[in-house]
């Protein structure tokens, strides 16, 4: 199977196997699951653990693969070494304090009474496996004690997976099982497309981040998954433990001995003939509003991305009968996360996107912004179609569970519960740090998304709060925009209502916008630091300042810088190594960016983008052929941001801590004759307002634009 982004094929976890440490994982399903179409994902930054939101710490797995690996080339080793080094510690801390252990487990994830599974006593199917078992597998009944006992024959890598394997099919074939059940079978393998994972312990080994990483793989993999089961078995005697994960967390449970039926073997036979025959809630499949009547008898739940999907629209929408999900787009790794997975697709004959998210039940749900957005008259904003609400994870993923566990187990719910949700936009474009752009179009990209931004801004009221290459879109149609002043004024293009301008794109993504002067927002801007990490504006990674417009500002300059320099083109005769090598890696300039953490992020973007302008002029000397006319834009976006009046100098003007909407004292002007060395909470640089710092970042876009436009087919249009 060739190597892609998403596709964990045998040769990429030769040393990392999902069942075993030799090479192997328990699947139940195991068709392979290749994603056809490249995907934008990507190792994460190792950042420190802190009392930080998700959005910062997880945003950056937009970041592109190719930025770290070259796609279709990459070796298991370095693969492998990408992921045990980057994403193991971010998906340790994403489950830190989202973890508990259930003595209940079996009742709740495995044998529910409302599942009808009809699975039989355990006796009776010990007493088949044992018929069917060769006498070297040790799974006996005595009949001086009446009972049964099940010892492996030896606990090594090398023969346990494949003993446990046999155990599980011996259980699950030992009464007729059926139709849906009979193409199911554990086997050992490194397929990504396994219905359960799971890891046999070995000497020091960590098994539960292993097996976090596996599930993560699984969700990466797998287009519906609302959960992930998982086994850990021991290395040093007869014991396991069952896990399931989830976009909250993971709930595990308590260590089972299967060594007799004096213990627990009727507990661990019962759970495992359960598995093959869960109904796709218990198995973890999200199908309520998707068309699965065509998957095959072997291959019943919606295990990879293959082949186009077909949606149900719901009643509430415009449209009726199906819509088409027919290339995928974009996918977010991580556990405890949003999970975003994003469609091209059809609807009604109109081309949309479709994004599905597991949305955080104490954010306001996005389509509201939308169409607050709307109201207002947003322009470069993706409009919305149609929206829905599915699964939530307290109720639909985890049964109510909570409800019989502690009570830290139930506040952690109900600040961590999460709605699946779908919504579809239009236009469907790509995102500017498409790699086929030309210079014009990631221009128009840009400016369409910085004018975008600023509408729903100032018209909107509504701050955006991830700019980032990816929530930047550009598209070959363009829309229509009338505004009286954020395109700007020109002769050419003066209409009725202000001015008119083609819009080659558009800003999408507000699942971390906030309502400016809402409850929801203010909450939101003082609980957490939201953005993709290497875009995140120093002030907000690190120093504490609620976001407000000047911090979006600051990430378009970084959008723009990094677009312009990815996709690297190697240097067919390299120099001798430089100081600016080492601080702009000519393989990877903005490295630092995406895996250091906050406070080297901070100091890196500080000193070497704000202070020395020799080394900024560096950088721009890593950006791609064709793109040299975005320099100009980046040295006035640099003096727009720092720059110190009556100097040709850049200098970081320190915004008051909570420095935002002037509440309190915060923000505000100093006594009358005094100095003041602040900012003010609507300024982005000493003296000058968030309006006027947008004004001079548009205007030296749009002379980009035109410039790199043909004669006549600038970007405004009569």
């Amino acid at each position: 199977m060739a190597s892609s982004p998403l596709s964990v094929s045998g040769h990429e976890y030769v040393s990392d196997p999902i069942f075993s440490l030799s090479g192997s994982h328990t699947s139940v399903f195991t068709p392979p699951a290749t994603v056809h179409d490249p995907v934008d994902s990507a190792p994460l930054p190792a950042v420190r653990l802190l009392q930080t939101s998700t959005p910062c710490k997880r945003k950056a797995v937009s970041i592109p693969l190719s930025l770290e690996l070259d796609r279709g080339h990459t070796g298991s080793a370095k693969r492998h070494h990408c992921s045990a080094k980057h994403v193991a510690p971010l998906i340790a801390s994403e489950l830190v304090q989202a973890t508990h252990c259930s003595a209940t487990f079996p009742e709740d994830f495995l044998l529910r009474d409302s599942w009808d599974l009809h699975v039989p006593e355990a006796d009776f199917l010990l007493a088949a496996i044992t018929r069917s078992l060769p006498p070297a597998d040790r799974v006996r009944y005595h009949l001086d004690t009446g009972q049964y006992t099940c010892r492996p024959p030896a606990y090594t890598n090398a023969i346990y997976p494949e003993w446990f394997c046999r155990l599980a099919n011996a259980i699950h074939n030992a009464n007729n099982p059926t139709l849906a059940a009979v193409h199911s079978t554990w086997k050992c393998t490194k397929d990504t497309a396994p219905n359960v994972v799971g890891e046999h312990q070995s000497k020091g080994s960590q098994p539960f981040t292993q097996l976090a990483r596996y599930a993560e793989q699984v969700f990466i993999a797998q287009p519906f998954r609302t959960a992930v089961l998982g086994i850990i078995t021991s290395c040093s005697g007869p014991q396991l433990r069952f896990w399931r994960f989830d976009r909250a967390g993971a709930i595990g449970s308590m260590e089972f001995d299967y060594q007799s039926t004096s213990s627990q073997l009727r507990t661990i036979v019962r759970c495992l003939y359960a598995i093959p025959l869960l109904p796709p809630e218990g198995a973890g499949f999200h199908v309520s509003s998707i068309f699965t009547n065509h998957l095959p008898p072997e291959n019943r739940f919606p295990l990879n991305d293959s082949h186009p999907w077909k949606m149900r629209m719901s009643p509430s929408t415009l449209y009726e009968g199906e819509a088409l999900m027919k290339r995928l787009l974009f996918i977010a790794p991580g556990i405890v996360t949003r999970g975003t997975r994003v469609w091209r697709g059809t609807l009604g004959g109109t081309s949309v996107a479709i994004k599905y998210s597991w949305r955080s039940s104490t954010r306001p749900p996005e389509e509201s912004l939308y169409q607050l957005a709307a109201s207002h008259n947003v322009i470069g904003l993706a409009t919305l179609v149609a929206y829905d609400t599915y699964e939530d994870i307290a109720t639909n993923v985890r049964f109510d569970h909570a409800l019989v566990s502690s009570p830290l187990v139930d506040r952690h719910i109900k600040s961590h519960n999460r709605h699946l949700t779908r919504i579809i936009l239009t236009p469907a474009g790509r995102a500017i740090s498409g790699e086929n752009l030309s210079p014009l179009q990631v221009a128009q990209g840009l400016f369409a998304g910085l004018v975008g931004h600023a509408s729903l801004y100032f018209d909107g009221g509504i701050l955006h709060r991830d700019v980032s290459p990816h929530n930047i879109i550009y598209t070959n149609k363009p829309q229509v925009a009338v505004h009286q002043w954020i395109l700007g004024g020109t002769r050419e293009a003066d209409v009725v209502g202000g001015t008119m301008m083609h819009l080659y794109g558009a800003l999408i993504d507000l699942d971390y916008a906030i309502e400016l002067g809402s409850t929801e927002g203010r909450a939101s801007a003082a609980a957490d630091r939201a953005g993709t990490y290497p875009f995140i504006a120093m002030g907000v990674l690190g120093n504490g300042e609620i976001h407000r417009y000047r911090h979006d500002l600051e990430s378009f300059l970084y959008v723009l810088l990094w677009v312009c320099c990815y996709p690297v083109t190697p240097a067919p005769n390299p120099k001798n190594s430089n100081i600016m090598d080492h601080i702009w890696p000519p393989s990877h300039p903005l490295k630092t960016w995406i895996f250091e953490d906050e406070q080297a992020v901070i100091a890196h973007k500080g000193i070497y983008i704000v202070y020395d302008e020799e080394v900024f002029e560096g950088l721009l000397g890593r950006f791609r052929a064709g793109f040299e006319g975005f320099k100009a834009v980046a040295r006035q976006w640099r003096m727009t941001l720092w720059g110190i009046e009556g100097s040709w100098r850049c200098a970081i003007d320190p915004a008051r801590k909570r420095g935002v909407g002037g509440e309190g004292t915060d923000g505000m002007e100093p006594a009358s004759g005094e100095k003041r060395y602040w900012l003010l909470h609507n300024e982005v640089r000493m003296g000058v307002i968030d309006r006027e710092a947008f004004c001079e970042a548009r205007d030296a876009l749009r002379g980009l634009v035109e410039a790199l436009a043909p004669p006549g087919e600038g970007v405004l249009r009569n």
